[in-house]
């Protein structure tokens, strides 16, 4: 069954731009990644994968909520080879994803942040290492909706990439930051 996903997937991304020619010009998106395989990646690709909280923040890096092992799939196919998930193993729902992608060849790296505590700088500094070396490589991010992504970003903007605080909350806050904004605002008022 996978084998037979695969290949229509391949067989759709192949197909898609002879299609879109036809069509509408597509939509301008803020955000899009680029791969050396094909057209760049955009948020419209992404977003009819049906993921949630899906976005664009940075370049090269797609922030979103919990992928399925098919979205998870999809986005190998389109060109992600870096996956950054948020989430510990035991919460629910997740755990699966080291078997997925040590098939396909691609990286993944489970960094665990939990919540507020969870918000330290040597998460940040650790999430900042794993950006960088993914470098200009597709590159996914995510926890269960995306809101410690969010936060996660918007305290590495700040303490690490000299972002103002109003800048860093706007990123964090565009990547997914909600319930956790709280938590960031007080860190993000404290001395650097």
């Amino acid at each position: 069954m996978n084998a037979i996903f695969r290949y229509l997937s391949r067989a759709l991304l192949v197909a898609m731009p002879l299609l879109l020619a036809c069509g509408e010009p597509a939509p301008e998106t803020r955000g899009e990644v680029s791969i050396t395989s094909g057209r760049p990646i955009t948020l419209a690709d992404v977003q009819a994968l049906g993921i949630s909280n899906s976005a664009m923040p940075l370049e090269n890096v797609l922030t979103m909520g919990q992928p399925t092992p098919e979205q998870l799939a999809r986005l190998v196919d389109l060109g992600y080879t870096n996956f950054i998930s948020l989430r510990p193993s035991t919460e629910e729902g997740t755990g699966w994803e080291e078997a997925i992608v040590s098939d396909e060849g691609i990286s993944f790296v489970r960094l665990p942040v939990s919540g507020a505590e969870s918000l330290t700088r040597e998460n940040v500094e650790a999430l900042d290492h794993l950006l960088g070396a993914a470098g200009e490589n597709p590159t996914v991010l995510y926890c269960a909706s995306s809101g410690r992504v969010g936060a996660m970003l918007a305290l590495r903007a700040y303490w690490l990439h000299s972002a103002s605080s109003e800048e860093a909350l706007a990123l964090g806050r565009e990547a997914g930051l909600t319930r956790l904004e709280p938590a960031v605002a007080e860190l993000l008022a404290a001395p650097r």
